[in-house]
């Protein structure tokens, strides 16, 4: 083989691998945003069953006792984690000193996006919705305000009490509790122990990664789940009133969810 032939050989072979190098990437993206959408599901399953013993969701966060308590604490048992659950004192802060502490650290893999890039303990790629600043709703955490009308809210002095579906007026399957919000950073926000990985929707699409939106690194999308337990696609080009329609519980806006469905 002259020198020239085995250039031309090495060549072909460059261009074949670069040929094929998308589509693997491709290909493992495509695997990995079906394990995402796995992870959102099983979270689904998890609020369902957990409604169906308490007659309600959980709260996003408990705000009223002070102790921050996540919704994503509290349906451990439902997702087969009851050890971990058992570990917590949940009438403590979430972080307190000892036990909740250390099971605060504790990796939860079914609460990890798998195309998140960041990695650290107690990470939370998932996030409940406590309401949206798309509408002109009042800025207050009411049952009917911009921070309360979501499905998972902060239980405080206006809404004492966690949501339950008869609460959800919009229809369940026509309701976000929560989605992903890839990415939080190593802060209480980004942990799966912390009620602070509840957001309101604030931002008008889901491209922009800021602490209070959906956000992920999926070319399609960010996935979320629906209080009926479905799961679902969220784009990029979805209008700023169909995102809004879609995060709060009881605005009747039959026509917004009607876009979202055609």
């Amino acid at each position: 083989m002259t020198v020239v032939e085995l250039l031309v050989v090495i060549g072909l072979f460059g261009a074949l691998a670069a040929l094929l190098f998308p589509a693997v990437q491709q290909a493992r993206e495509s695997a990995r945003f079906r394990r995402c959408g796995n992870n959102l599901k099983n979270v689904a399953l998890a609020l369902a069953e957990f409604h169906s013993y308490q007659q309600t969701f959980p709260a996003g966060s408990d705000g009223l006792g002070q102790t921050e308590q996540a919704w994503s604490s509290r349906i451990l048992p439902h997702l087969e984690l009851s050890n971990l659950a058992q570990a917590i004192d949940y009438d403590l802060a979430w972080n307190a000193p000892g036990a909740n502490a250390t099971a605060a650290g504790y990796n939860v893999p079914v609460y990890v996006c798998p195309s998140s890039q960041l990695r650290f303990a107690g990470k939370q790629d998932y996030g409940g919705i406590i309401g949206t600043a798309l509408l002109p709703l009042p800025a207050g955490s009411g049952p009917r305000d911009a921070f309360g009308c979501g499905t998972l809210i902060i239980t405080g002095p206006q809404q004492p009490l966690p949501v339950g579906a008869a609460q959800i007026t919009d229809g369940l399957s026509f309701t976000m509790a929560g989605g992903e919000s890839v990415d939080r950073a190593n802060g209480q926000a980004g942990l799966w122990a912390c009620g602070r990985n509840c957001f309101s929707q604030n931002e008008p699409s889901v491209v922009i990664d800021d602490v209070g939106s959906l956000f992920s690194f999926h070319p399609a999308g960010a996935q979320a789940w629906f209080g009926d337990g479905h799961v679902r696609v969220i784009g990029a080009g979805i209008y700023r009133e169909v995102l809004g329609a879609l995060c709060t519980r009881n605005g009747a806006e039959a026509s917004a969810n009607a876009a979202f469905t055609d």
